[in-house]
């Protein structure tokens, strides 16, 4: 296997898990918090299942983050391509480097705000992202925050796997 083919694979297996980790834990993990009938528990049991997540998330990301810049670094430029003119399809990895940067930064925002919620211990909560009246403000503040990075985080990651395929497509 050749160093392009190794770099394409930890590039896409990474934004893949990056995605699918994020998504599930939105939807199904923070989800199924309301389940738990203890109020005081219910950020227990999420943030157990992010700490079991936490390493291959950051393992996904930085997978793609490497892969993708050696991906960059190994493709050639097209044949006959203009040194003066930017390359065809500048445009989109510009937009691909901007989604990338901002998935990263609402995966850093994730990682903050789930600390800022665990700092707090065993407290009322309606589910792991949404607070109740008796939740403690601080607690409560990084529920808020951590209820919008959480959807950030897939909005931004499948919309860079759109573009991934629009870009694919388009260099043929």
């Amino acid at each position: 296997m050749d160093r392009t083919t190794a770099a394409t694979i930890a590039h896409d297996v990474g934004l893949a898990a990056w995605f699918g980790g994020a998504w599930m834990g939105a939807v199904g993990l923070n989800g199924a918090t309301i389940e738990v009938d203890d109020h005081t528990q219910r950020t227990r049991v999420a943030n157990a299942g992010w700490f079991r997540w936490a390493p291959i998330a950051g393992t996904s990301l930085v997978a793609h983050v490497v892969a993708a810049y050696v991906l960059g670094r190994l493709t050639p430029a097209p044949r006959g391509a203009s040194t003066v003119a930017p390359p065809r399809g500048t445009g989109l990895r510009h937009l691909r480097t901007a989604l990338t940067v901002a998935a990263v930064l609402s995966t850093v925002e994730t990682g903050v705000s789930g600390q800022r919620v665990v700092r707090g211990g065993d407290v009322p909560v309606a589910t792991a992202v949404v607070p109740i009246a008796a939740t403690p403000p601080s607690v409560a503040a990084a529920q808020r925050r951590l209820r919008v990075a959480q959807w950030l985080v897939p909005g931004f990651t499948g919309a860079l796997l759109v573009v991934e395929v629009l870009q694919r497509r388009w260099s043929r």
